[in-house]
């Protein structure tokens, strides 16, 4: 049935409309698709997921935010996205979702999948679906037919899965007024600091003092383990000369990646560009040429142990650090969100899997380790002293700031109870909660804080340290809001939250399946995605 549309469609100029349907897919699923290798990463009902489709679903994520942010995309940007833990779980979610559609019995039929794409604007000319452009589509995107109507069909269960889940979100008036409240309303405290700072000058520790905080606190002292590591580079630069590129390729890359080749607000030709796309390309299929040589790399040096002698022989450059701290990457490894959990774990002569880095892939291999040690007291007895001034005076600082919040509580006045103690009231003014408070500083603690005070209960249930200082606060006053202004966001508001409500759902369905599942013994992780 779905055959007869494989036959039309070859207009490269929708790849991009097709490119963000799939992306949409990746982020929420994964891609489907792809051989199944022995080296399984998680189990569903005896149903592998697959260290291959891992792979694909890393690179995927990682080739679409490289061209949605290009030169932006920076190493701190890549660690904070946490794409390996978000690639497993694409895939895990994946699998839960169609395994629990399978079990609700929802289904899709193949003229269910013709329907939606034959729906798909990105495929169709003059308002009518086109099988030309359509495959052609596919191909600009290295998709055959059956894989793209496979993710069509996981796609159409998905959305019936959710529509299920979604079905029966609501939001009342009270969320709605709520939610404007905490977007609008302003809030006047008053606030007290006690600062660690007035309690350093009376303490005056003795030897032995030092000596039992040092002995409590041995692991904050200790001088790290230090490892030396040999390693073997695959660098993406290396290979890219040998990576073939054609004249159609280099005009895909160029109408997709049209942004980056602005001159003011033209657009430079192909003809200008064409040496930087060239080197672009070549960089992109180095990087693969070198994952095929270091795997091939590693799987040899694994069967065979022969880190030294498979480097004389490809002609390989042994590359070896000094010794390091085992918390401290060597720079060239920095890049590694998790270099320094890998090599912590391999015994002496031991290789590690094959490890990406931002240019290329690396093999490495620990070559000496020197054990950790606590130094004497003689040694650090600086440090020491000044660690322990700094962790008394803080207590004492905690101490004291709590001891006056139950006097508050009790019904002292803020003021009375301030100068007994030679501190200064001091006064926000009128400010919105969510961001920082001003004269105080941001604290995600300090800024729940100030939802749970009011006329009423004027002091929260604790102090909280902002900026080094304990701090103390006092409801003073509430501004007032603008009904009008509510009465027209309202719809607007509830849009909203019934959308967030409906995303939660959703994904709190999916948590709740998984830890099902996993208590059932139906899913099991086989690798931890930090080894992945």
């Amino acid at each position: 049935m779905l055959n007869l549309m494989r036959r039309h469609a070859r207009n490269w100029l929708m790849k991009i409309i097709l490119g963000i349907i799939v992306v949409v897919f990746v982020f929420y699923f994964g891609s489907m698709g792809g051989k199944q290798r022995t080296e399984r990463i998680a189990m569903i009902d005896g149903k592998p997921i697959v260290y291959v489709d891992f792979q694909r679903e890393y690179q995927n994520m990682l080739d679409m935010y490289r061209q949605r942010l290009g030169q932006g995309l920076t190493e701190e940007m890549l660690k904070a996205l946490n794409l390996k833990q978000k690639t497993l779980d694409n895939l895990v979610n994946q699998s839960i979702i169609l395994k629990k559609a399978e079990e609700m019995d929802i289904r899709v039929t193949d003229e269910d999948v013709k329907a939606a794409i034959l729906s798909y604007p990105a495929f169709q000319g003059n308002g009518v679906f086109n099988e030309r452009i359509y495959e052609q589509t596919l191909r600009t995107n290295k998709m055959s037919p059956e894989e793209f109507e496979d993710i069509q069909k996981k796609m159409l269960i998905t959305s019936k899965v959710e529509d299920l889940i979604q079905d029966g979100v609501k939001v009342s008036d009270q969320e709605i007024h709520d939610l404007y409240l905490m977007q609008r309303e302003k809030i006047n405290i008053d606030f007290i600091q006690v600062s660690p700072q007035g309690f350093v000058a009376g303490l005056k520790p003795t030897q032995a003092d030092l000596e039992v905080f040092l002995k409590a606190r041995e692991g904050q002292f200790r001088n790290p383990e230090q490892v030396q590591v040999k390693y073997l580079a695959f660098m993406a630069q290396d290979y890219a000369a040998t990576t073939k590129i054609s004249d159609a390729e280099i005009s895909d890359y160029y109408e997709r990646n049209k942004s980056q080749w602005k001159k003011g607000d033209k657009v430079q030709p192909l003809a200008e560009v064409r040496d930087r796309i060239t080197a672009e390309l070549g960089q992109i299929g180095g990087m693969y040429a070198a994952a095929d040589e270091a795997k091939k790399a590693h799987d040899t040096i694994y069967q065979e142990e022969n880190f030294d002698a498979y480097a004389a022989q490809k002609k390989l450059m042994v590359h070896t650090t000094g010794l390091f701290r085992i918390s401290e990457a060597p720079p060239e490894f920095k890049p590694i969100a998790d270099f320094v959990k890998i090599v912590s774990r391999l015994e002496k002569k031991e290789i590690s899997r094959v490890l990406q880095g931002e240019k290329g892939y690396y093999i490495v291999q620990v070559a000496a380790r020197k054990a950790p040690y606590v130094p004497a007291l003689k040694e650090i007895g600086a440090e020491v002293e000044k660690q322990y001034r700094d962790t008394e005076a803080k207590r004492l600082a905690k101490k004291g700031a709590d001891d006056l919040l139950v006097r508050l509580k009790k019904g002292e006045g803020l003021e009375s109870v301030a100068k007994e103690k030679g501190l200064k009231v001091m006064e926000t003014g009128l400010f919105q909660p969510g961001g920082a408070v001003p004269r105080l500083g941001a604290s995600p603690e300090l800024t729940e804080a100030l939802f749970q005070i009011s006329e009423k209960k004027p002091y929260p249930e604790q102090t909280y340290l902002v900026d080094g200082n304990y701090v103390i606060l006092r409801f003073k006053q509430r501004g007032s809001v603008d009904d009008a202004e509510f009465a027209s966001q309202k719809n607007a508001i509830a849009t909203y939250l019934v959308r967030t409500k409906k995303a939660e759902a959703v994904k709190s369905w999916i948590e709740g399946s998984k830890a099902a599942l996993v208590k059932e013994g139906r899913l099991q992780f086989t690798r931890d995605f930090k080894d992945l």
